[in-house]
């Protein structure tokens, strides 16, 4: 009572509310012109504000921002009415009130920030001219109001802060304060603002704001340094973070040159020497505290944010960071024992996305040799052992677990270095040919336990592979990542997989049998499903066995060599209780790629001996319903979803859902879709599908290069394709584009088929006919020779008539094409309505759909460039025709004065040909008949395959005729050729030439 009675100036008897109190104080504020009373007045206000934050505001906010525009000469006043607003638009509930209290008071400071930015004078300018005045109480006060009123809107603070001409520059000078509490003030703003602006990141940057943040870093001793070291490099992140200009400028102002220093910790941390482990004799061991462990790791997330894969300015950063020595320091760190996991794991991220997709620095890093101590005593005369930078790191991936460190801290530093092995194989074959070739098998039976040091890469990846019982139940991710870099290693490079093929388990001397590393790898698969261990270890060796075999025929024969693989695959996919479902899924995959695979002439199990077993034993449904949800399961999902060789944070845990590679998962991908054709076909079927070339996925590499596979369903005038394999000549497949077993593109079942395969085999039949007719008359021909000349008049007359079957038979062709189209047309509309109603009500009906829809538009394309074959070839025939008509005017002026006797001897020879030029018209009579036969029964079809039968009748005549004119246009070649026989100068046409 006794402060409202000293401001109140009322009698004694009288007592003022608060209200009252708070309005004629705010009055003062207003219609004062002393500038004591105004300065009592706001410190009145500012003492109440705190316990009457609402009727402080409603009444005094305006006139105090009134008075902070126009006297802001005084400190003292200015101090105390940025303080007032502070504590109006602060969130915090005042002391003393409930919760429920305090929810409304932060609307209320809400609602008086929104006043403050919508002020039509812009008090926000006021506030950043503030920013330049020497008194500490006035920038400070400013720095934080300006925050508070960040915390409630951003945006509008950012629009003006933009809009006032110095508004960012003296934002930016507060890095500058030598007051280290103003300086850290101002940080703490510049983070809030360059979150998601863009513009104002663009301005900070530009104004220096690199230099002068890792000028406060040094100052502060490093990333060793507090936590103003980590708000600067959490700055520094804003900046440069989704903004390619701010990159540029960071790496032309050398900022790339000064991220080594940040990376540089004591040499004694390395962990280099002892198999990973410290040095017991190390003295002087540092200590990583929680706020260093902060500070580096923001440090590696800027490392890492400029070299992201995709961006313009990743080549340039790569570049930049390899010449300033940026990888030897990440290396050091990254086998500091004493650093956090989640460091040392950033650290391997960091170097991966370093030297992924560069050459140079791939190169760099192949050639990075790191000094390791040997094991045993440390007072020794053992000299250090040199060993490449990549064998360090895939013992990191594979080897053992430091003691001391938790599985699932660990875990980790192996998905980090993984990630750097696929990094550094990454696009780089002669990577992938240098570590197949330490593929070696171990030295004896207990390599588990023989030191890592001693063994090479490919050898430690090996052993722990065939160790599985010691490694697995030690760390299954051994395994699981010792299987993911063989599989890295294998993975489209034939060499690779050839020299692994050569490693052979047993030894010799000691009168064992040698085994091949991929049968021995397929009988730990057994053991490891028979002792019901993590599902993780079986299918760690079916995804590499699946990796290993695709296109690469050789590896299949291998594997059946051994006959317990194929009768395991099959336990393994028909078990009903006991196997795993992903394990089941993976053993189904891995027996389709056999049998899609088996293609080396001399296997010991041909595709005639596995189709009896793909089709009885497992079944073809059954197979495809087992990768089918293996391919649904959320594990296999979450591994597509995962990036290269990333299978867990930064700060350790091992996600649950983790049980397949990115190697194997775009594999499958890759692959999938010809699978499931392949293993639909019987092996006859196969071998003759139009399509196989292309379902092998990539089969051209098998000849040891990759090339380009034709899309399924090309159209060949020629009627067949062959497919060479340069590996061996017994691999070469013969295609035909009319082939009985061909499946259609709209079904995977070749028995769908039937009725078509028999028109197809009537036709064929004709065919064969009319071909030996044509050798019949090509031997009379030949035999007409010998005699006269014919007569030049009926030569004529049987070359016109000639032009006229052509003429008949370019219009049945453009006929057959025309009717084709619109069979065609009909097939789609039947197929729309048909798909429609039949996958209305299936939950995969649109995957379906949209699958036919593709393949009905490649049939469309087949059509337009079977058309397009036609019209090329009606000019073709058009052209050959116009010749042989100017040849024959020609032979018949230079003849008519030859002997009339030879004239008649030649009559009998014309007869017998306009006989069978009678008879082809009448075959071509009988194609007409058959043409509308088959159209009668097309409108006769109510389904949608026997409508594709039809067609397929029709593509075969269309076939038929085309045949037909090459022999017609043979027999006028052969007449040109008796003339000329018979001394009847008849120029060469482009038909002689050929």
């Amino acid at each position: 009572m006794d402060f409202f009675k000293r401001y109140g100036a009322i009698g004694p008897s009288q007592q003022q509310s608060p209200s009252e109190t708070i309005q004629r104080l705010a009055d003062r504020v207003e219609t004062s012109t002393l500038l004591e009373d105004k300065k009592a007045a706001v410190l009145g206000l500012k003492g109440l504000s705190r316990e009457y934050r609402k009727e402080t505001g409603e009444a005094a906010l305006l006139p105090l921002l009134k008075l902070l525009k126009e006297d802001n000469d005084d400190q003292n006043l200015l101090k105390a009415i940025l303080e007032t607003l502070i504590t109006l638009c602060t969130r915090d509930s005042p002391r003393g009130e409930t919760p429920n209290v305090g929810a409304a008071t932060s609307d209320v400071a809400s609602q008086f920030s929104q006043t403050i930015l919508d002020d039509g004078d812009d008090v926000i300018s006021t506030m950043l001219e503030l920013l330049g005045d020497a008194d500490f109480y006035v920038r400070y006060n400013t720095v934080q109001l300006l925050g508070t009123l960040h915390l409630h809107s951003g945006e509008e603070l950012q629009k003006r802060v933009l809009v006032s001409p110095m508004g960012v520059g003296r934002l930016v000078d507060l890095l500058s304060d030598q007051r280290d509490i103003i300086r850290n003030e101002g940080i703490q703003l510049l983070i809030a603002m360059t979150e998601t602006n863009a513009d104002i990141q663009k301005i900070v940057a530009f104004e220096n704001a690199f230099d002068r943040l890792l000028g406060i870093v040094d100052e502060e001793g490093g990333v060793r340094g507090n936590i103003v070291v980590q708000d600067c490099l959490q700055l520094l992140h804003n900046l440069l973070n989704y903004n390619v200009s701010n990159q540029n400028f960071f790496r032309e102002t050398s900022g790339v040159q000064r991220l080594p220093n940040l990376l540089i910790t004591d040499p004694s941390q390395t962990a280099a020497g002892r198999n990973g482990l410290p040095d017991a004799d190390a003295d002087d061991e540092i200590e990583w505290t929680v706020q260093h462990a902060r500070n580096m790791l923001v440090v590696l997330d800027v490392i890492r944010m400029l070299i992201q894969p995709g961006n313009t300015n990743t080549v340039s950063n790569q570049t930049a960071m390899q010449q300033c020595g940026t990888i030897p320091p990440l290396l050091q760190l990254a086998l500091a024992y004493e650093a956090p996991s989640s460091v040392r794991s950033q650290a391997l991220y960091a170097i991966g996305d370093i030297i992924r997709s560069h050459e140079a620095n791939q190169n760099l890093f192949q050639r990075i040799l790191i000094t390791t101590a040997p094991e045993g005593d440390a007072e020794s005369d053992a000299k250090p052992i040199p060993e490449p930078a990549i064998v360090i790191v895939i013992r990191l991936a594979v080897g053992k677990r430091p003691q001391g460190v938790a599985v699932n801290e660990y875990y980790i530093v192996r998905a980090a270095a993984a990630h750097l092995v696929q990094a550094y194989v990454g696009g780089n074959p002669d990577a992938q040919l240098a570590l197949a070739a330490t593929l070696t098998p171990p030295g004896d039976a207990g390599s588990a336990s023989e030191p890592e040091t001693h063994q090479s890469a490919g050898s430690l990846i090996v052993s722990v592979l065939l160790d599985w019982r010691e490694t697995g139940s030690e760390d299954v991710w051994r395994v699981w990542y010792a299987s993911m870099l063989l599989s890295t290693i294998l993975r489209d490079h034939i060499e690779c997989k050839e020299q692994a093929l050569k490693i052979t388990i047993g030894d010799i001397a000691q009168g064992e049998e040698p085994f091949p590393l991929l049968n021995e790898l397929m009988s730990q698969a057994r053991q490891a499903a028979q002792s019901e261990s993590d599902a993780r270890l079986s299918l760690a060796i079916f995804t590499l066995v699946c990796v290993w075999l695709v296109d690469f025929p050789r590896g299949v024969s291998t594997l059946l060599d051994e006959s317990s693989n194929v009768a395991f695959l099959v336990e393994q996919i028909n078990g009903s209780s006991g196997v795993n479902a992903l394990v089941q899924g993976a053993a189904a995959f891995l027996f389709g790629l056999v049998y899609q695979f088996d293609l080396e002439p001399e296997t010991p199990m041909s595709r005639e001996n596995l189709y009896p077993i793909l089709s009885k034993r497992v079944g073809a449904d059954q197979l495809l319903i087992r990768v089918q949800r293996l391919r649904d399961s959320k594990e296999f999902q979450y591994a597509v979803g995962l990036a290269s060789g990333t299978h867990s944070n930064a700060y350790g845990g091992i996600p649950i859902e983790v049980y397949f590679d990115n190697v194997f998962t775009d594999v499958f991908k890759k692959h999938y879709e010809g699978f499931r054709v392949a293993v639909r076909l019987g092996p006859g079927e196969a071998m003759a599908n139009p399509n196989y070339a292309y379902l092998q996925g990539g089969m051209a590499g098998y000849a040891g290069s990759v090339g380009s596979n034709s899309a399924p369903g090309t159209p060949s005038l020629a009627g067949a394709a062959s497919i060479s394999r340069a590996a061996s000549p017994a691999a070469t497949l013969t295609t035909s584009t009319s082939a009985p077993g061909a499946t259609s593109v709209y079904g995977p079942h070749p028995t769908e088929h039937m009725v078509a395969q028999s028109e197809f085999d009537a036709l064929n039949d004709k065919l064969a006919d009319q071909s030996s007719q044509i050798e019949a008359l090509k031997h009379e021909l030949e035999a007409a020779k010998s005699g006269s000349k014919i007569d030049l008049n009926d030569t004529s007359e049987q070359l016109a008539q000639e032009r006229e079957m052509r003429a008949r038979a370019e219009a049945e062709s453009a006929t057959y094409a025309a009717e084709v189209n619109v069979l065609r047309q009909e097939l789609s509309n039947m197929q729309t309505q048909s798909l429609e109603e039949t996958l209305a009500d299936d939950s995969t009906g649109a995957v379906k759909l949209t699958e036919l829809e593709s393949q009905l538009s490649e049939l469309k394309i087949k059509s337009e460039q079977d058309s397009s074959n036609w019209n090329t070839l009606r000019d073709e025939l058009q052209k050959k025709l116009a010749n042989a008509e100017k040849q024959v005017v020609k032979a018949a002026a230079a003849g008519r004065n030859t002997n009339k006797k030879k004239e008649q001897q030649q009559a009998t020879v014309i007869e017998s040909l306009k006989r069978d030029l009678k008879a082809k018209d009448d075959e071509i009579s009988k194609l007409n008949l058959l043409v509308e036969e088959l159209n009668e029964k097309v409108k006769a079809v109510d389904g949608v395959e026997e409508l594709k039968e039809k067609i397929a009748g029709l593509e075969k005549e269309q076939e038929d005729l085309l045949v037909y004119l090459a022999d017609q246009d043979q027999q006028s070649k052969e007449y040109r050729d008796m003339l000329r026989k018979h001394g009847e100068d008849i120029p060469l046409s482009d038909d002689d030439d050929e």
